[in-house]
């Protein structure tokens, strides 16, 4: 089980190649809404759907395991999968909750992606840490810092939703030495029974 710290140590080599694909995805999203003159709020899932490609593309690009997933009509559910150092991230985008705090996505209906929220190794017969990075953006300018989460479990309904710990990710981190992200503390973190 990977504890924050251990799991920004791990994310560390790739946290500006997670920023900069992200940033090159909006880019080029906006880009192509402003050479077609269309407008973000007419689509938006077509808009953050065009910024993931990309991102996409430029992770691939660097040489990641990194590939979209798209999951039945949940478009909002859609995001990127990145294999890395024996983690499995999903990078979502989320919005903010009525106190404006980034919200974490519950699962939904969705077989695989509960299976997921619980910690099932997404890759039979290797066992990954599954988390979620979650991303917001400000008019197509991606806010720093995103939040990593790993999640126990949930499905429709937000009270079901579990979560081991919350913690910011910054890009400023990847200016840090690994080994110096193992001992931070997440923002919230479950209670642990003894």
């Amino acid at each position: 089980m990977a504890s924050y710290g251990r799991a920004l140590a791990a994310l560390h080599p790739i946290i500006d190649t997670l920023y900069r694909s992200l940033e090159e995805g909006l880019e080029e999203s906006q880009q192509y809404h402003t050479d077609k003159m269309y407008r973000r709020v007419d689509d938006p899932h077509f808009y953050l759907h065009a910024a993931r490609r990309h991102a996409c593309t430029v992770l691939e690009g660097e040489g990641l395991s990194a590939k979209l997933i798209e999951e039945g009509s949940a478009l909002n559910m859609s995001g990127i999968l990145v294999y890395y150092n024996g983690l499995a991230v999903r990078v979502l985008h989320t919005q903010r909750d009525p106190k404006r705090k980034v919200e974490v996505p519950v699962p939904g209906r969705s077989r695989l992606r509960q299976e997921f929220w619980r910690q099932v190794p997404t890759i039979p017969g290797l066992e990954t840490d599954n988390l979620l990075l979650l991303w917001l953006d400000e008019e197509g300018v991606l806010e720093d810092p995103m939040i990593l989460v790993r999640p126990l479990g949930g499905d429709h309904q937000r009270a079901n939703l579990r979560l081991d710990w919350r913690g910011k990710v910054s890009r400023d981190m990847a200016g840090r030495r690994a080994e110096d992200l193992v001992g931070l503390e997440p923002d919230w973190q479950a209670e642990r029974l003894a």
